[in-house]
């Protein structure tokens, strides 16, 4: 079980927003998977608002980020091809 931690002060600054390090991630993929990732949910929840849409796509993308092999995707890419394109 998760305990949120309550500040003692108010210059201690509490973090909602849970931080997953995508910074080794080519900007391309970044877009791609986001672009993936809309797309599912604009086909799933066609009635959604914007705001909500834009919840479910964030959710989602940290999700998939969070459970990469940071190791596994940096090798990848290093040993990428242009025949992997084709």
């Amino acid at each position: 079980m998760e305990i949120l931690h309550i500040p003692d002060s108010d210059e201690e600054e509490v973090k909602l927003d849970d931080h997953v390090d995508d910074s080794y991630i080519l900007p391309e993929h970044k877009r791609e998977l986001i672009k993936s990732i809309k797309q599912i949910y604009n086909n799933n929840m066609p009635w959604a608002d914007a705001v909500l849409m834009k919840c479910m796509i964030k959710h989602h993308y940290k999700e998939v980020i969070s459970k990469m092999d940071k190791d596994a995707y940096l090798s990848e890419i290093q040993s990428d091809n242009i025949d992997d394109y084709i």
